[in-house]
């Protein structure tokens, strides 16, 4: 691709503002632009400067003028085809989001029931588009775009579609026997030039399927020439020999996708698309990622939810004056809202109780607290040493709060800091992976509360256990959380990813810290330093002082200075303690910075 963005820009002035490159593809480059006479964000897909070929600049404008006659919810809408300047292009919806290569590449396969949606989302836009004689000939997980606020499916990229001869008053371009599209998804027919019908796309759509709930390809081991004569002769590995979590039902809708003979395929998008709906009632239990997620523990006690909204509520001072103004929420049904916690009768089955974490959550929110704050104290919950939740979610100060304040100076029960990183969550979540869990930070990942990270969940890191001499030996010592760590007795630190808006990929990374295991001792360190010194310096006093009046004195004022030495002390590890939590995230985003030069960075290579 040899478009010069400059060169673009002067063409479509007046018109078109391009922002940044988004993409590219076989017959162009996309790039994020703002269509300055409506305000409003498209993306611009451009034919390369150097595609001279009359044939390829009449395929690319047709592209734009096939999926324009394409109005469905899940294709996206194309708004102009033209060219100006010499630059051929169209201009379509922006989706928001990521395709589903990206989302199978970042985070894994797919639950069956999330996937389940996304494929009959998919297909129907298939069967829309075939009932209008139009055959996209090129489906894929790059041509799959999820968008982040909905999570709806839409197919994009027509560059190839082939629209039946004479429809819409349009040449066929195509020559007989040629072969487009991309070889790992390529239907039999395909392969071998033959007259396409719909049916093609829907063994595109059965390799789609294949992928998102393995992982894999059904002929992945093979390349080139070979994957083509695969796809035409080879018969694919069944889904659930390579996936057996897969439910048989779901399993043998894929396996007839993938039908040599397209008779043997299902007939229409429709059709597929309610086959997956059957096999997802037929299946027992299948479970979104939402579900999964959830399933940490399905139900929580009285005491547990409204332990998290205090903890979370804390974690989040505004939503906690919002939320004390609102005490009705924890305690009884409000009158103002329709979101309450859940009571026993409401649990999905008779011998449930407590309050379900999707419904602590959702009071939560209708008190002004975020999602992350939640999750977090969520994340805060005890262990018991079989890994499963103790009934105590906000653990015992040991003291009262009063009483820590007095001691230590402060209020603070926890630590947050934010570092904005130049890159995308995807590339941030791999880098942070890396840099934290290597020296001198040596963060030990232990797990994701809620969703995955790249969709808001918290990532749980325990800190390095700090150890001197062991046997007369030296080790190493890790000095770098000696404020977190080893003063405030930290255990874990919580760290989450949120997209910024914006036309530049920027990500915000926020690290915070649970220091309330650590004010008991901090207390009695006080109290014991303060006794101590005060004693110390009366004995003293009375030893060369001509009265116990005196030695009094000396010692109350003395414990008093320690008092204050202390109280003055605290919230200085504090603020040492905030300083090695920016600084790790700040050597997150420097890695991120030396990629754009260097290239990736792996574990061995990053000093």
């Amino acid at each position: 691709m040899t478009t010069n963005p400059l060169e673009i820009a002067r063409a479509l002035a007046g018109q078109f503002t391009i922002l940044r490159e988004i993409g590219q593809g076989g017959m162009g480059v996309v790039y994020l632009a703002r269509d300055d006479k409506l305000d409003r964000p498209v993306a611009l897909k451009v034919l390369p400067s150097d595609s001279s070929d009359t044939v390829a600049r009449e395929r690319f404008l047709r592209e734009g003028r096939t999926a324009a006659r394409l109005a469905h919810p899940n294709i996206v809408p194309i708004y102009r085809a033209d060219e100006m300047g010499g630059i051929a292009f169209f201009t379509m919806a922006f989706v928001d989001g990521e395709s589903l290569a990206d989302r199978v590449r970042d985070r894994g396969p797919l639950q069956p029931a999330d996937a389940v949606r996304i494929l009959r989302e998919v297909a129907w836009a298939l069967a829309y588009a075939h009932a209008r004689g139009v055959v996209h000939r090129d489906v894929k997980p790059e041509n799959v775009l999820l968008e982040r606020a909905t999570g709806r499916a839409l197919v994009t990229d027509f560059g190839i579609a082939h629209t039946a001869e004479g429809m819409y008053g349009e040449p066929k371009l195509t020559q007989a026997g040629a072969v487009l599209g991309t070889l790992q998804y390529m239907s039999p027919e395909q392969v071998a030039g033959e007259t396409l019908d719909g049916r093609s796309d829907l063994y595109s759509l059965g390799v789609v399927a294949f992928f998102m709930l393995s992982g894999k390809l059904p002929f992945g081991d093979f390349a080139g020439a070979a994957v083509i004569i695969a796809h035409a002769t080879r018969q694919p590995p069944s889904l659930r020999d390579v996936a057996s979590e897969v439910p048989a039902a779901l399993a043998r809708v894929v396996d007839r996708c993938l039908a040599k003979n397209p008779d043997d395929r299902y007939a229409t998008g429709e059709a597929l698309a309610d086959a997956f709906e059957r096999a997802l009632t037929e299946s027992p239990a299948l479970p979104s990622a939402a579900a999964v997620a959830d399933d940490r523990s399905t139900r929580l006690s009285e005491t547990e939810a409204n332990a998290i909204w205090r903890r979370a509520a804390q974690l989040q001072a505004d939503a906690l004056r919002r939320l004390e103004s609102r005490a009705d929420l924890l305690t009884q049904p409000s009158s103002t809202t329709s979101v309450k916690p859940l009571a026993a009768s409401d649990a999905s089955s008779p011998d449930d109780s407590g309050y379900a974490i999707a419904h602590v959550v959702a009071a939560a929110q209708e008190a002004g607290i975020s999602n992350q704050y939640v999750a977090m104290a969520m994340a805060e919950r005890p262990q018991s040493k079989s890994g499963h939740a103790l009934a105590a979610v906000d653990p015992a100060l040991g003291v009262s709060e009063r009483t820590a304040t007095l001691y230590l100076g402060t209020q603070e029960r926890s630590l947050a800091v934010t570092h904005v990183v130049e890159g995308t969550p995807a590339r941030t979540l791999r880098v942070l992976g890396t840099v934290l869990q290597q020296m001198p930070y040596q963060l030990k990942f232990r797990e994701t509360v809620g969703a995955h990270p790249l969709d808001g969940g918290v990532m749980v890191f325990d800190l390095p256990i700090l150890s001197m001499l062991a046997r007369g030996a030296p080790e190493a010592v890790n000095l770098y959380w000696m404020g977190a760590s080893r003063q405030l007795l930290a255990r874990q630190v919580q760290v989450t990813l949120r997209r910024l808006p914006g036309d530049k990929p920027r990500t915000e990374v926020t690290m915070t810290c649970d220091l309330r295991t650590g004010v008991r001792r901090n207390v009695r360190v006080s109290q014991w330093f303060a006794g101590a010194v005060g004693a110390v310096a009366a004995l003293g006093s009375g030893i060369l002082a001509t009265g116990p009046a005196a030695a009094a004195v000396v010692g109350v004022g003395m414990a008093a200075a320690t008092f204050a030495w202390y109280r003055w002390l605290y919230p200085g590890v504090f603020e040492k303690a905030r300083g090695e939590m920016l600084n790790s995230l700040v050597a997150v985003g420097a890695v991120v910075r030396s990629e754009d030069v260097f290239g990736a960075l792996t574990r061995d290579t990053i000093p």
